[in-house]
């Protein structure tokens, strides 16, 4: 064939394949999309629906809809839909598989994403997946309506209305109706987001972007270089709250065990804004005024990471809380947390704990944790110190200081404290010097050496507390004080006579939570009053279970001036007289068994508001276990004398008896019927007019409200000191608080011989 029809004849070929690329290469392209982005998404394990591709013959490809959907259950659940999607192809890199970018240009009228993970170690795609994305990343990009939902555990972040617009020639911008945060640690939305956008060598930087007053987001760069290589990384610039806020995090997951590495600072943010936008109860001011913090390792295995914390806060003031510096440095590395230092500065107080512990395995391990650490501090006044911690500061002052050190190490508790005081106050009470020595052992606690005074008074002992569940104790106590008055505000003073001090001396030795004391009270004008106690007290015990436990105590005071004593609880019981006895308690206090005896002489009751009218007293009572008998009881009112005697009966302490029988005539004055009694009087009466009354009785429990009283009489008005058996029983109810209203028990007796009785009522008639 000759030479120029053979030209003639390529041209022809030439000719015919171009057009027939030109009429076939919008259906090739249009067919190899659809296939190429089926084939991908079975390979990552997803579902494509691909609705409608245009293809024209060098002009972008259209695609009116794409959507794209998790098939297997257990990875990370996705589901992307795209509307009218228009890209631009880099042909030749795509067909000469050529380095650089496949697609000059993206643009998209509509774009809802759905990301949903559960499972942290679950990968959304596979290495060819991410590196196939990154050969994706075009040139530039618009997106005119963004809708994202990602939730990742407890974290949900919501876009809502947005657009974006990125291009490597020229600047783009972002724009968001809402961003909505929601985690365990932050809850916020922002609302109408402006910001430039910057996309250069495959980085894209969003900067000048307001979130909300005193937060604006400088510059955010997320960096995609490495994608292919499964590492995303994002570094931000942030005026926060009056100051600086700056971080560089970088995340790879192309090992089993994703990676972290996080570094940032932050100087001089207001923790008063802070408070203020977070929505805090109570306001906190003060400055963060430098912070530093790095971590690298992967978030759900702690055990492999490593961590640095240091951070300063200035000024501090929370409700009535103050502090001008706290200052904390921490380290985490080998599965152990390093307290380097935390350090707090108020005013002239310092205090300052360091040292380092095991880091927690499990969620119980936390509350067992495993330190080793060294403690001192110098507080100048207390009670500012402990205001920190919630305490009132008017309720503590003075002086303290502390060194120690504590260990935990393998759940075994151990260290030595020592802590020294001067000029302290505690709920008002002042101590003017306090040490103790205390050292903590794996099995007990024990306090060798605690001393503490105040004025002439002293307090000092030494122990052992078992660290056991039982909580065994042991030691030694000693007291003494100058005036027991200055601690119990119940003893106050005669208001005829002003009495001196009371001095005190206790003493008590304590063997596996049993006590054996004894003590002096030296009462004004008075013999000493001697006591002994011995009776277990384990930790934790309750009044209930003490009133059952055993117990032996001895009470011995051989006379006793009441008028020259404070009154006890504000009693008005007695005025004067001479007390005395000697009295030993065993068994218990619900059942106890007294052996002993008690006298009164010229007692002197008060007349005003008291259950009796009685205004003197003598008394003798012998105590023989579980009953008492009285020998005698005299007693005088305004106008009779009356000689009594009689028993108790205490052996069931739910049912105690009193009886208390007349050596001298006793009449009973009852106009009427009365519902109960709030009061007894006796009164000066004629022998005749009225029925004796041969016996009082009282009846009730030992430690409750519900007494009785009983009246017996004579139906023949004959007199007799032995009660008969033809006699007749009334009983009232006992009634203390039940109103204003006396409601009186009304007896006579006769008169002294210089008072003139009252003719008494004959029974029935009303009294005058």
């Amino acid at each position: 064939m000759p030479f120029r029809n053979r030209i003639f004849l390529v041209i022809l070929v030439i000719g015919i394949v171009a057009v027939a690329a030109v009429l076939l290469a919008p259906i090739a392209v249009s067919n190899g999309i659809r296939l190429w982005v089926g084939w991908f998404a079975r390979q990552e394990g997803f579902v494509a629906t691909i609705d409608g591709v245009d293809a024209p013959f060098l002009r972008p490809v259209v695609i009116r809809q794409i959507h794209l959907k998790s098939a297997r259950e257990n990875a990370v659940r996705v589901d992307v839909t795209v509307l009218d999607a228009r890209v631009v192809l880099n042909l030749k890199h795509v067909l000469l598989h050529l380095s650089g970018r496949d697609i000059r240009n993206i643009s998209v009228r509509e774009l809802h994403a759905e990301l949903h993970r559960t499972n942290p170690n679950v990968q959304a795609l596979s290495e060819r997946g991410w590196a196939t994305l990154h050969r994706l990343l075009p040139e530039a990009l618009s997106i005119a309506n963004l809708e994202t939902r990602v939730e990742n555990g407890p974290t949900l972040i919501l876009l809502r209305n947005a657009s974006l617009s990125v291009s490597e020639t020229e600047p783009g911008r972002f724009t968001a109706a809402e961003l909505m945060i929601t985690s365990p640690w932050v809850r916020q939305t922002f609302s109408q987001l402006r910001g430039a956008t910057h996309w250069e060598n495959d980085r894209l930087t969003l900067a000048g972007l307001t979130l909300t007053h005193g937060l604006d987001l400088q510059a955010a760069t997320v960096d995609f270089a490495r994608l292919g290589n499964r590492r995303m990384g994002l570094q931000f610039d942030l005026d926060a709250f009056g100051g600086k806020l700056r971080a560089n995090i970088s995340h790879e997951w192309h090992s089993p065990h994703s990676n972290w590495k996080i570094a940032g600072g932050a100087a001089d943010l207001s923790l008063a804004q802070i408070s203020d936008a977070l929505g805090f109860a109570d306001r906190v001011n003060g400055l963060l005024h430098a912070s530093n913090f790095t971590f690298r390792g992967n978030l759900a295995e702690p055990d492999r990471a490593t961590a640095s914390l240091w951070g300063e806060l200035t000024g501090l003031t929370w409700r009535d809380r103050t502090a001008e510096a706290l200052m904390l440095g921490a380290a985490l590395y080998n599965r152990k947390i390093e307290l380097q230092q935390l350090y707090i500065r108020q005013k002239s107080n310092q205090f300052t704990l360091s040292g380092y512990a095991a880091l927690p395995a499990t969620p119980a391990e936390w509350l067992r944790p495993d330190f080793r650490g060294n403690i001192s501090a110098s507080i100048d006044e207390l009670g500012e110190f402990l205001a920190l911690f919630g305490a009132n500061p008017a309720d503590f002052a003075g002086k303290i200081g502390i060194e120690g050190s504590m260990d935990t190490h393998a759940r075994n508790f151990g260290g030595s404290l020592a802590v020294e005081g001067a000029s302290l106050t505690f709920f008002n009470h002042d101590i003017d010097s306090f040490r103790a020595d205390v050292t903590l052992k794996p099995a007990e606690l024990e306090i060798q050496r605690f001393d503490l005074t105040r004025k002439k008074d002293s307090l000092s002992g030494e122990g052992k507390i078992d660290l056991s569940p039982e909580h065994k104790y042991s030691g030694t106590l000693d007291a003494w004080t100058n005036d027991l008055r200055e601690y119990f505000a119940t003893l106050r003073g005669s208001p005829r006579q002003k009495n001196g001090p009371i001095p005190v001396e206790f003493q008590a030795i304590i063997d596996s939570s049993h006590w054996d004391t004894r003590g002096v009270v030296h009462l004004p004008k008075s013999s000493p009053l001697s006591f002994t106690a011995s009776f277990p007290l384990p930790i934790a015990s309750t009044w209930s279970s003490f009133r059952v436990a055993p117990l032996n105590a001895s009470l011995d005071f051989p006379a006793i001036f009441v008028a020259a004593i404070p009154q006890f609880l504000h009693s008005n019981i007695l005025e004067d007289g001479i007390l005395s006895g000697k009295l030993s308690l065993s068994e218990t206090l619900e059942c106890p068994r007294i052996i002993g005896e008690l006298q009164l002489v010229n007692g002197k009751l008060p007349i005003s508001d008291s259950f009796l009218n009685v205004i003197g007293a003598s008394t003798l009572a012998t105590f023989d276990g579980s009953h008492a008998s009285v020998e005698f009881l005299n007693v005088a009112t305004k106008d009779v004398d009356l000689a009594l005697s009689g028993e108790i009966d205490f052996e069931n302490p739910k049912y105690v008896v009193v009886r208390l029988t007349g050596a001298t005539p006793m009449f009973d004055l009852m106009s009427g019927p009365i519902d109960c009694v709030n009061k007894i009087e006796i009164t000066a009466a004629a022998l005749p007019l009225a029925p004796a009354a041969t016996e009082l009785e009282f009846r009730g429990p030992l430690f409750e409200s519900g007494w009785s009283v009983s009246l017996k009489e004579q139906i023949d008005g004959q007199f007799s000191t032995v009660p008969t058996t033809d006699g007749v029983e009334r009983t009232f109810p006992i009634c203390f608080g039940a109103g204003p209203e006396e409601k009186i028990l009304l007896l006579g007796a006769v008169p002294r011989a210089e008072v003139e009785p009252k003719e008494s009522p004959k029974k029935g008639e009303k009294r005058q």
